[in-house]
Parts: structure tokens; sequence; C-alpha cells
């Protein structure tokens, strides 16, 4: 038996109803279209389902200079990377070497005791 493609059906409706309507979905943890077909072949809706929410982020504070430094070796590396991408001779070897004791410094300067 050949299976057959569903077909797309439209409709004019005033955007504050689609807005309930969507709404009305969302309560449902359901799409509107599932919603609407449930309602058309007079099946019974689902019970209303708790919408999971996202945990909320948490940042920490961190020192301004910090940052900069940080951002500042992200940047060497980012040189580097270009040059070698490049095909640029240089020695990669002391330029990450300089990385290496810049990250030493920092951690150095901004342990928590």
């Amino acid at each position: 038996m050949k299976k057959t493609k569903p077909k797309l059906f439209t409709m004019k409706v005033e955007p504050e109803l689609l807005a309930k309507w969507h709404h009305f979905a969302k309560s449902k943890n359901k799409h509107l279209s599932d919603i609407l077909k449930l309602l058309m072949s007079g099946e019974e809706l689902p019970k209303s389902v708790p919408v999971k929410k996202e945990p909320k982020r948490t940042y920490t504070k961190v020192d301004p200079k910090l940052l900069r430094e940080i951002n500042a070796i992200g940047n060497n590396l980012n040189q580097i990377s270009r040059r070698i991408n490049e095909g640029q001779k240089f020695d990669a070897v002391i330029e990450l070497s300089a990385i290496e004791q810049q990250l030493d410094r920092v951690l150095n300067a901004h342990q928590v005791h």
C-alpha cells in the first residue's frame, strides 16, 4: 500500500486568537498542530503538563584585569595560528613558551588563598 504525504492545511485567524492557541498548546506541552488534530478528530486532549524551564545561569564575578589578560593571551594564540596557517616562517616554540609564561603570571597573580 502506497503511503501518502500529509497535506498542508492553512486557515486565517486573528493574531490575538492565535497567540491564545499557542499558549494553550504550550500549557499542554504539545505543538499547536497536534492539539488541533486531536480536537478535529474528536479525541480527548491531554491533561496539562508543566513546561520544563531551563535553569537560570549563574555567573561568577571576575576581576576585569584578569579578563583583559586572558583576552590578550587568546589574541596571541590567534596570531600564532594565523601565521602557521599562512605558512609564515617563525619559531612557534618561542611564541608558545612566552604564552605559557604569561599564563603562569596570570595564575600566580589571581590565585585565591
